[in-house]
């Protein structure tokens, strides 16, 4: 038995793999296993993910015809000998004490699952993602004796960052129901296994600080027309999950707020005429019915809110992405004019306008 059991799906990510298994290998804490699922990767993976294993006894190699990661996950779930649960993408890499301090926290207050924070990595570039900000919510507490449920934190249900990799999970929770699974969609099965695990749990716990490297890479199949109309399916396992089990009353501004917001940004993406008619239809539903509400105690922002205009005055796709274009370029222009560098550098501009 170990403590912690890491679940590692490995697909073509011979670039980076070595730098993430190393960071695990590297951990402060020594009490885990890493259980690394070759999913029909055509490159190096599986050869580096061998070499490790002759290393380091820690590390169970499995070799698959390519299924995808949501089953992959699905399926290695049910393999963990630890009593703690960690999915980690294989193209990104941990702080030296994310395990020591994930583990130390969700021991200390007994929960269900904690999370973290992240710095995404863009090539030499690295910044802090602003998600998951519970420090400035909470405000000054002992986050080693501190737990709270979704309802402290309704925003983050929805609204915030799906990704399992944030947050280190109890086993013994993860196998409580069976609706914590990752649903074999195309893409965005994080979103489904976040929601049902934040709205069940009850104790969740939080590390302040940022421990996670996120590496930010082409998103370009993400964001293919075909996986924007898997955006409705996702849409309707978490509307349909709500509903069933009484909570989209209490949460329907939240999901308004994430439907509207996530429609809006994928038609800044789609080449799909199917998808701009689909989403068209959705927002002026939503629009009538929610977002001419002032009552809500949760809306979209205001640039969505915009964008949401846009879109319901367009007359076909081609109409409105160059509309939504412009007023990205509007933007980005009015916050040049409004930056400090802007204004201190005006005496500049004025002398060699002269």
């Amino acid at each position: 038995m170990v403590e912690i059991s890491v679940i590692l799906p490995v697909y073509n990510s011979e670039d980076y793999l070595k730098e993430c298994l190393d960071s695990i290998l590297n951990q402060s804490f020594k009490d885990f296993e890493i259980l690394c699922i070759d999913d029909g990767s055509s490159d190096g993976s599986l050869d580096i993910l061998n070499e490790y294993k002759d290393k380091d006894e820690r590390i169970i190699v499995v070799s698959q015809e390519n299924i995808g990661v949501a089953k992959t996950r699905n399926e290695t779930l049910n393999r963990v000998n630890g009593n703690y649960v960690y999915f980690m993408d294989s193209d990104d890499y941990l702080d030296s004490n994310t395990f020591k301090k994930l583990y130390a926290n969700i021991t200390s207050n007994e929960s269900d699952f904690c999370i973290m924070k992240t710095i995404f990595v863009n090539g030499e570039e690295e910044y802090k993602f602003p998600a998951f900000e519970l420090d400035k919510e909470f405000g000054k507490v002992n986050f080693n004796n501190f737990t709270f449920t979704y309802k402290d934190a309704k925003k983050h249900v929805l609204n915030d960052l799906f990704a399992p990799w944030l947050k280190f999970y109890r086993k013994d929770f993860l196998k409580s129901s069976d609706e914590f699974t990752f649903p074999e969609i195309k893409s965005y099965s994080d979103a489904p296994f976040h929601v049902k695990t934040m709205l069940n749990a009850e104790k969740i716990s939080f590390v302040p600080e940022y421990l996670y490297y996120y590496r930010e890479n082409d998103d370009s199949l993400v964001h293919s027309s075909s996986n924007t109309i898997n955006f409705f399916k996702l849409s309707d396992i978490i509307e349909e999950y709500l509903r069933n089990n009484n909570f989209f009353d209490e949460l329907q501004d939240e999901f308004y707020t994430f439907k509207t917001s996530k429609l809006v940004y994928y038609m800044g993406f789609t080449d799909s005429d199917e998808y701009y008619t689909k989403a068209k239809g959705d927002l002026a539903e939503i629009n009538e019915n929610f977002l001419n509400d002032s009552s809500r105690s949760m809306v979209p922002e205001k640039k969505d809110l915009d964008k949401v205009e846009l879109i319901l005055d367009s007359d076909n796709l081609k109409e409105c992405k160059l509309a939504l274009e412009l007023y990205d370029c509007k933007r980005r222009v009015n916050s040049m004019l409004e930056s400090r560098s802007w204004k201190v550098t005006k005496p500049l501009r004025k002398f060699m306008g002269r």
